[in-house]
């Protein structure tokens, strides 16, 4: 749900939703310009994340991020490195939603990547949604959490009587 929301605020918004890219070269903590492998398909005037820090911009070209607000939103500015990723707020929020950056698996592990992804949810996503931790969903987002919390609820109730046998599914 939380991805298809994501992609529907993308379209919505024409454009952005869940990009990410890695820097290319390091930035300071005072840097006003974010330069990217490619900026393609990030908004003309949004905030991405790097590491903890938001950093809110009001223009690009082909590879840099123009006219940055360092640490906007109360986070702190921090200096970023060569190939740290630049992550919209959606994919930020995917990332924080699973317990871990399916990307940076994927990037790291290669092949492996494939085998570990399947179980970093089963041990790493499954117990946040069976305890639910909604603690990503701030914001605009709240509303998503109380759809999310019923139909989970929904799905451990189904799951319960049909494990009493009292519901065949």
């Amino acid at each position: 749900m939380l991805i298809g929301c994501s992609i529907l605020g993308a379209i919505m918004k024409g454009g952005g939703g869940l990009v990410a890219s890695p820097l290319n070269g390091d930035v300071s903590a005072v840097d006003v310009v974010l330069t990217l492998d490619s900026t393609t398909d990030y908004l003309s005037e949004d905030y991405v994340i790097i590491g903890d820090e938001k950093i809110f911009y009001t223009g690009k070209t082909a590879t840099d991020l123009t006219g940055c607000t360092r640490g906007y939103d109360g986070t702190e500015a921090a200096p970023h490195y060569d190939g740290d990723i630049v992550y919209t707020a959606d994919a930020s929020s995917i990332n924080n939603a699973f317990g871990f950056n399916i990307a940076a698996v994927q990037d790291s592990m290669g092949w492996w990547g494939t085998i570990t992804i399947p179980f970093r949810f089963l041990f790493t996503t499954l117990p946040r949604i069976a305890r639910m931790n909604m603690s990503f969903m701030t914001g605009s987002l709240a509303i998503i959490g109380w759809i999310w919390f019923a139909m989970a609820a929904g799905f451990f109730i189904t799951l319960a009587l049909s494990l009493a046998g009292a519901r065949r599914v």
